[in-house]
């Protein structure tokens, strides 16, 4: 017959105490977290962990409170790397977990007990670490903690996760900056008479089927469907490592006449008979597929607006172009959505919405007078 189990949570000011009854004998923890509701929470779920294992009688205090076991004084760096271990992630996002602890939470937490980091002293070291970093940065890096501590709490290593409520930093998201048509030819123009011709051709292909670069520098020649003017997008490429698109899906994109213009000409540079897994896109100096696409920004793209006189904006925007274009031509978002990768309109909607309400160049606004104006009163519309 299990034994009998009773127990309480005590918010205090600035602690939580826990107090239950083991055979007879009455017994008081005290967490050192502060009262929140999530803290709360934890401390109600740990009381009913240890309710459970006095019913079985197999409690052990140091199966339960910081300090009472040896594993408890694993340092947060320790602990960090040992969960890296346990991940399973592409190496470019492993690099950037690294990255995160790396800059932002060894330095503040390397050397200190899992057990003592506060709520407060994450608050702490994220205000001395917004000095240096932005907030999109920060926010990036806090993924990797809350992972870190919510690990920690499930191992049974602290009572509860010091970083849940941490709220994410408020930015200001970059806003897409595209090129006009007339700035887009005048970028193409150059580079067609400045550069080699694999410079041209990737940048007109860029611009004219709104791929990201890092799922265009890793297509090869097998995924050109010619009969039905198509290119299915299946891989991307980062740091010279092979993955999944962004999405996890593949996508067939339809093919313009200038982006199948670009590809009949780098036909002569880098397609091999009988070798359809040959990348279509390489480096002209190198003859390599390009590993990322730092070179082809740094070497000929920011070159170009800067000879042209355009004000300097990142190598992405050839993708912005690419929506902005189509969506003020009027042409329907679910398509262009496809063609971008979206699951659905809604990214859509959210990245380009500006664009989306300039596109029908006051069409809708003037059906709606007409509707309006057809079922309003007589002599409303001259009052």
């Amino acid at each position: 017959m299990g034994r009998r189990a009773t127990g309480t949570v005590e918010p205090l000011r600035s602690c939580i105490r826990l107090k239950f009854t083991i055979d007879g004998t009455r017994c008081v923890e005290t967490l050192e977290l502060q009262p929140t509701p999530a803290n709360l929470k934890a401390a109600q779920r740990l009381m009913s962990r240890i309710q459970d294992a006095i019913r079985a009688g197999v409690y052990r205090r140091a199966d339960f409170f910081e300090g009472a076991g040896p594993t408890s004084r694993q340092s947060f760096s320790e602990y960090a790397e040992q969960w890296l271990t346990t991940i399973v992630v592409e190496k470019s996002t492993l690099r950037s977990y690294r990255t995160a602890l790396r800059a932002s939470w060894n330095p503040a937490f390397g050397n200190v007990r899992l057990g003592q980091i506060r709520f407060s002293d994450i608050k702490t070291a994220i205000a001395a670490r917004a000095k240096e970093a932005s907030g999109k940065t920060i926010n990036n890096h806090l993924i990797v903690l809350r992972a870190v501590l919510e690990t920690a709490r499930k191992d049974g290593l602290i009572v509860a996760n010091p970083a849940e409520g941490i709220e994410n930093l408020k930015h200001q998201a970059a806003e897409p900056d595209p090129f006009e048509s007339v700035e887009r030819d005048r970028i193409l123009g150059h580079m067609a008479a400045h550069f080699p011709e694999p410079v041209w051709n990737y940048f007109e292909f860029a611009f004219f089927t709104g791929l990201r670069p890092s799922e265009q520098i890793a297509l090869t020649w097998g995924d050109i469907d010619w009969n039905r003017r198509r290119v299915r997008v299946q891989r991307a490429r980062v740091d010279w490592e092979e993955k999944g698109t962004k999405t996890n899906r593949v996508r067939d994109v339809d093919l313009s006449d200038p982006a199948l213009a670009a590809l009949r000409r780098q036909r002569a540079h880098t397609q091999l008979k009988g070798r359809e897994d040959t990348p279509i896109f390489n480096n002209p100096n190198t003859g390599k597929p390009w590993p990322d696409e730092q070179v082809q920004r740094r070497r000929y793209y920011n070159p170009t607006l800067r000879a042209l006189g355009l004000r300097h904006r990142d190598a992405y925007q050839t993708r912005h172009t690419f929506a902005t274009v189509l969506l003020m031509g009027g042409i329907n978002p679910a398509y262009i959505a496809k063609q971008l990768g979206h699951a659905n309109t809604g990214m859509l909607f959210k990245v380009y919405g500006r664009w989306i309400d300039g596109a029908d160049r006051g069409a809708e606004a003037a059906r709606m007078n007409a509707i309006l104006s057809n079922n309003c009163p007589r002599g409303a519309a001259n009052g």
